[in-house]
C-alpha cells in the first residue's frame, strides 16, 4: 500500500481518536459513550491496519481488532502489551454492539492511544 494512503489511515484514525477524546472531556451526563466506543474502536482498527501495510502484510480474513492485534503482535512484541479482553467487540466482524457506560469507553480510548503509540512508533522498543 501507497504511504500516502497509509497516512490517510493513520489521520483519520487521529481524528477519531480526537473525537473520543472531546467527547469524553463533557460532563458525564452529556457524554456519548457509544461515540467514544465506535470512534475508539475504529481508531484501533486503523493503527492496527496502517501498521501491517506499513510492513508489507495482507489482512488475513476475517478482518477483527483481534485478529489484527495478533498480526501486528507476530511483526513487533511491543504490541503484546496491548490487552484487548475489556473490548467486546474485538472479535467480531463488523460488530455494531457498543459500550455505553462510561468507564468502559475511557478504557476503550486508552487501549486506542496506546495502540496508536506503538503502530506509529512513539511508544519505545523494549
Amino acid at each position: 500500500m501507497k504511504n500516502q494512503n497509509i497516512d490517510m489511515l493513520v489521520n483519520q484514525a487521529d481524528q477519531l481518536l480526537d473525537f473520543a477524546s472531546e467527547e469524553l472531556q463533557r460532563s458525564e451526563a452529556d457524554v456519548t459513550a457509544h461515540m467514544i466506543c465506535y470512534n475508539s474502536r475504529q481508531s484501533i482498527i486503523n493503527y492496527l491496519i496502517s501498521y501491517l501495510n506499513r510492513n508489507g502484510e495482507e489482512l488475513k480474513k476475517p478482518v477483527t481488532m483481534a485478529g489484527l492485534l495478533e498480526q501486528c503482535r507476530n511483526l513487533d512484541g511491543r504490541f503484546n502489551l496491548i490487552d484487548l479482553s475489556l473490548i467486546n467487540c474485538r472479535h467480531e466482524e463488523n460488530s455494531e454492539e457498543y459500550c455505553l457506560s462510561v468507564q468502559k469507553v475511557t478504557e476503550c480510548l486508552d487501549i486506542a492511544k496506546q495502540t496508536r503509540a506503538i503502530a506509529i512508533d512513539e511508544a519505545p522498543a523494549y
